[in-house]
């Protein structure tokens, strides 16, 4: 024993301190930390305060799981002397934004309650210690990388806590070398996560390994986080998400709000019932509206692809798209090749501002060259590429999860009428689409299409998938010459000091 620690043993304050509240987490939240758990929070605190506990949280948003996870690992090392306590995630970013940001706010209120508690605790960027302790009586961070899950063993301690952040995308390997290390009686394990899987250990802890009255011997504490019943979530943000997530029934929803395991969370995102109704619309696109010409470019085996539509000049989560018409090349068509047929399709476009939208991945690079080259003014789509607000990127995985949902919702709210070819319908509602372990919404490649659900590359669907990606251009706004609007022209013209065009 330092002699840091007995100063700490010997001190009444500290020792009043464990009288108080080692066995009430719940007092040491509302008096220390001056923060009242919600019903919620208490759930987690109840179970988690148990000896030898396993507690399993399935979340929505909005919840505070990981505010109150930290202020029970401020609570498990000091009051617990010569505990320890590793954190576990999928990466080190993961840890320092989310529960690590946490502990620094709660420590500080600690420290205002208890100014003498920082004498024997401190907290960096790496580690929550007891001084003295430093890597013994102390709260780490771990990564869990795939393929190298045993890095996580070899943590044992007499009083232990391991909390695992985002579990459901942690390898069933990781958490099995996690949990058995807890080998003592007070060795404690926490699993917080939204149920992005309907398999895997973590699924697992919520099913047939939970204590339920029809499995009495289940091992894990499993508790559900509904968003909707959250007293730090307001009914506006609920509205939201209905929304954003195409209601209740959405996988989506259903895990990001409701906290719990999906019905369906992969098969295809669109049904052919809702793309027969698609073909019946009339839909009005109001006074603002351009034309759009999606050109999908093949490599050979896939065809070639140009669709022309109306599209409403609102942004995509709000866009109207109506057809007007569809030209499939043959596959042999060469990338330059196609794009003096691009050029001849849009000619009696040009003059209400057609925007040109072609894909400039793989071979759609020499046509986005050459259409250029023919004065084309082309949009460029790259839907392997991230998108940029962090809203966005935590929804969907690139530009091409994202555009396929936009079109979905299209769907789902009579905002997309498609053409009537069955080639179009049969690719749309053959769409395969699955959020993936952190959430984000994964379209299935067109490899893993080809080779193992034996679907053929969806040319036509990429192209109304495109509309979500444009820019468009209101075609009653004329063009000159040069490409530019005459409101643009005019606005140069007073600019430069000309009080007339000529």
């Amino acid at each position: 024993m330092t002699k840091q620690s007995r100063s700490l043993y010997g001190d009444s304050r500290y020792l009043q301190l464990l009288k108080d509240f080692q066995a009430d987490w719940l007092g040491f939240a509302v008096a220390v930390v001056r923060k009242p758990p919600t019903h919620q929070q208490r759930r987690i605190i109840k179970s988690l305060q148990k000896l030898g506990a396993r507690v399993t949280v399935s979340s929505g948003h909005g919840t505070g799981k990981s505010d109150m996870i930290s202020i029970l690992i401020l609570a498990f090392i000091i009051l617990n002397p010569e505990s320890r306590v590793v954190i576990v995630a999928n990466n080190a970013a993961q840890v320092r934004n989310v529960i690590w940001k946490y502990l620094k706010i709660n420590f500080k209120a600690i420290c205002r309650s208890l100014p003498w508690i920082q004498d024997y605790f401190a907290l960096n960027e790496r580690e929550f210690y007891a001084v003295g302790h430093k890597g013994v009586w102390s709260c780490i961070a771990k990564s869990a990388k795939a393929g190298n899950e045993e890095s996580l063993a070899g943590e044992h301690c007499h009083t232990y806590l391991v909390v695992v952040d985002e579990a459901s995308g942690l390898s069933d390997k990781a958490l099995q070398v996690l949990s058995a290390a807890l080998t003592e009686k007070h060795n404690n394990m926490c699993l917080l996560s939204q149920p992005t899987r309907n398999s895997g250990f973590f699924y697992d802890t919520h099913h047939r390994l939970a204590k339920t009255p029809d499995n009495p011997n289940g091992i894990w504490d499993a508790i559900t986080l509904n968003s909707e019943e959250s007293p730090l979530v307001t009914p506006e943000f609920i509205g939201e998400k209905l929304i954003s997530y195409s209601g209740e029934d959405s996988a989506e929803y259903q895990i990001k709000v409701l906290g719990r395991f999906p019905d369906n969370a992969g098969g295809y995102l669109i049904s052919r019932a809702e793309c027969e109704r698609s073909t019946m619309l009339n839909i009005s696109l109001g006074e603002e509206w351009g034309w759009v010409a999606a050109c999908d470019v093949g490599n050979g085996r896939d065809k070639s692809v140009i669709t022309i539509c109306k599209v409403s000049c609102d942004k995509p989560e709000d866009r109207k798209v109506k057809s007007h018409s569809i030209l499939e090349m043959s596959s042999e068509i060469d990338p330059i090749d196609f794009a003096y047929e691009i050029q001849k399709a849009i000619e009696p476009y040009i003059p209400e501002n057609i925007s040109v939208l072609i894909d400039g991945d793989g071979v759609g690079f020499s046509t986005v060259k050459v259409a250029r080259e023919l004065g084309i003014n082309v949009q460029e789509v790259r839907w392997g590429k991230p998108l940029f607000s962090s809203n966005q990127k935590s929804r969907f995985i690139n530009k091409r999860a994202y555009s396929h949902i936009m079109m979905r919702n299209a769907f789902k709210t009579g905002r997309i009428q498609i053409d009537n070819s069955e080639k179009t319908k049969e690719q749309i509602s053959r769409l395969p689409a699955h959020l993936n372990e952190t959430g984000q919404w994964v379209i299935t490649s067109k490899k893993e299409m080809r080779d193992r659900l034996n679907i053929k590359s969806p040319d036509r669907s990429d192209t109304y998938c495109f509309m979500f990606l444009a820019d468009p251009k209101p075609s009653h706004i004329k063009l000159c010459e040069n490409g530019r609007s005459e409101l643009e022209r005019e606005f140069e013209m007073i600019f430069n000091g000309v009080d007339h065009l000529e």
